[in-house]
């Protein structure tokens, strides 16, 4: 690790990034890493005033809220409250009744079908529903013009924010989208618990965490506002795909409200913690621990849950928008697939020197990267808060850490 250290203090000093926090840990304990560099706010105009990052630094974690909804969802069955196989009906009415949406008429008003299947709750779990983020689908663009609502997911609730049709039948192709924000609202309606409680119940309290260090609640928690990460911005943190210098522009900080203000409970985005919380969370799964899932209700993060032709559709969507691909840093060629709780790779990453064939991983907008690799026994986290999502910076220093995390299996 001495030279992963070198890097990232260099990259510290010569201002490419604010901070980091690097986090693995593997079976046989030849790995166990915890490292934090540089500072978690760029607000003080003296450097000497800013404070140090760390790895109980909170964030909001944005995406990577997703792993530990699925886990709540899976919790959820093991209670026999809900079933992946299922219909929405009765805990989802309002995802359960959306149509395929197919176009607009000369009039400019939608045109919406049934569609063929219903959705079920394996296919929020898998982002096989139809459902999907506004960003890449212009059909989506107009959609949210009609009903007179921001592009953008600026409203507090999530029927403002995702209640829009379908753009596939279930379970025929894959799409990134607000599946798995709309189950904290699933899992309050099948547990009778907020999902706040079920949270504090169900994942903080058994792992030791700590309200003060994973809630949907930060505004409730004094000292977990204390701790929190501030927005640090390259340039105008804003990702452009087609930018001839992507690397370009000064770190600064900026308020933005998004990254520390409560609102309804998003499971997919809405979850703030700390870097060493969320390793608790993936070495659980990782060791077996039965803490959270039982063995056999934990092989489900690991088996693939789409269908062949699911599967070439998320393959496709890889290719259609590789800027925005969530498996980042996996090469783009690699065959994907989604379980119920993150994405798989179907092949070795690069033999047995990186990620292996069934590695589970998934990201989240400010450069927060996590993974658990059941074949190769090892977990690990990294974690930035800088936007834009993609930075390539951080994505080639964090790619060099887990790398070389990958590497110590072998010594």
């Amino acid at each position: 690790m001495e030279e992963i250290d070198n890097t990232f203090r260099e990259a510290v000093a010569d201002g490419r990034i604010h901070g980091a926090v690097l986090l693995a840990k593997d079976l046989t304990g030849k790995v166990d890493i915890s490292r934090s560099y540089g500072v978690r706010s760029l607000r003080e105009e003296d450097p000497e005033k800013r404070p140090p990052m760390t790895s109980d630094t909170p964030m909001r974690f944005a995406s990577c809220s997703k792993l530990l909804t699925s886990i709540m969802v899976l919790q959820c069955v093991e209670q026999g409250l809900a079933h992946p196989e299922e219909g929405l009906e009765k805990l989802l009415p309002e995802v359960a009744g959306l149509k395929v949406l197919t176009g607009f008429d000369d009039a400019g008003n939608p045109i919406e079908r049934e569609p063929k299947s219903p959705v079920l709750l394996k296919h929020l779990l898998s982002h096989s529903s139809g459902l999907c983020y506004t960003l890449t689908y212009p059909l989506l663009h107009q959609y949210r013009k009609w009903q007179g609502l921001a592009l953008e997911q600026d409203y507090d609730n999530l029927d403002q924010n995702f209640k829009y049709p379908l753009l596939f039948d279930p379970g025929t192709s894959f799409a990134y989208g607000p599946n798995i924000d709309w189950c904290s609202r699933l899992i309050e309606r099948a547990s009778g618990l907020s999902a706040e409680d079920f949270l504090q119940k169900y994942i903080v309290e058994p792992l030791g965490i700590g309200s003060d260090n994973m809630t949907f609640e930060l505004q409730k928690h004094p000292d977990m506002q204390a701790r929190r990460a501030d927005m640090t911005f390259r340039g105008d943190g804003v990702f452009r795909p087609q930018s001839k210098d992507p690397d370009a522009g000064t770190l600064q900080y900026r308020d933005e409200s998004y990254w520390y203000k409560d609102i309804q409970p998003h499971g997919g985005q809405g979850i703030y913690t700390t870097p060493e919380s969320y390793m608790k969370v993936m070495w659980s799964i990782l060791s077996n621990d039965g803490k959270l899932l039982k063995p056999e209700t934990r092989e489900l993060l690991f088996k693939r849950a789409l269908t062949p032709e699911a599967e070439k559709g998320f393959d496709d969507y890889c290719e259609q928008f590789k800027a925005f691909v969530p498996g980042v840093p996996v090469p783009v060629e690699i065959k994907h697939s989604h379980s119920l709780g993150g994405m798989l790779t179907l092949e070795d990453c690069d033999g047995d020197r990186w990620r292996r064939e069934g590695n589970l991983s998934w990201s989240g907008l400010p450069n927060i990267i996590w993974n658990i690799d059941d074949k190769a026994g090892i977990c690990s986290i990294w974690a930035f808060h800088l936007k834009p999502w993609g930075d390539p910076i951080c994505v080639e220093l964090g790619t060099k850490f887990e790398k070389a995390a990958f590497l110590m299996l072998k010594e």
